[in-house]
Order: C-alpha cells, then structure tokens, then sequence
C-alpha cells in the first residue's frame, strides 16, 4: 500500500504544465485584483512558477488566485492547495462550494479543518 503523501508528491509533480503561466504576469493580475503587498513582495523574489509552488505558502496562493483572480476552480493547482488542511477547507467552501472528496484525506488529518469541514458539509470524513 503506498503511502499518501508518496501520492501527492506524485501527483504536484505531474499536475501543472508550468509552461502555461508566467509568474511575473500572475503576480501583476494578482496586484490589480488587490493582493497583500507582504505576499507580492514574497513572490516577486521568486524566479518562476516553479519557485512559488514550491513555497510555504503556495497552497494559499494558490487559492487566493482561484477565487480572486480566476474566480473558478484551479484544478491543475489543487495538489498544491492540498499540502494545507485549512487551505484546502477553504478552497472546497468558497471556490468549489461544495465537498472536495479527493483533499478530504488532507482535511481529515487535522482535528479543527476536519471538525469544520464536517459540521459545513453535513458529513463524515
């Protein structure tokens, strides 16, 4: 039986196709829509979109972008979003709306997100 963060692993490093985004645009579409210049300026260090998914923070960059910016689903960054219980609950809440069945292993590690995840779906995880 693999392990799950084995799967993960697997899965961020064949989601993305880097090629289709350029950091320094992102982060420009990112600024117009009203980012957190500490969260810009951690960014704009970085040299590609390789760099910033690789970052600690790239699970609620992530997010933030899909709902703020894209304003829809991101799938090719869920595995990204999925590193954090809490980004990945808020990603399910407020862009899918709905249960994210494939983070709930993610969500369910952590006793607050799974209690809250729960209580918001109606269900057991």
């Amino acid at each position: 039986m693999s392990d799950w963060k084995e799967d993960l692993k697997e899965t961020v490093e064949t989601s993305i196709d880097y090629s289709k985004y350029d950091l320094s645009v992102m982060i420009r579409q990112a600024e117009k829509k009203g980012a957190c210049d500490e969260e810009l300026y951690e960014l704009s260090k970085l040299g590609s979109i390789e760099e910033a998914m690789e970052h600690s923070h790239a699970p609620f960059w992530c997010f933030w972008y899909a709902l703020i910016v894209m304003k829809s689903r991101w799938q090719e960054a869920e595995p990204f979003i999925m590193k954090s219980a809490s980004w990945s609950f808020h990603y399910s809440m407020e862009v899918l709306k709905g249960r994210w069945q494939e983070a709930e292993h993610i969500i369910a590690k952590d006793f607050y997100w799974r209690q809250q995840y729960e209580q918001r779906f109606n269900c057991d995880i």
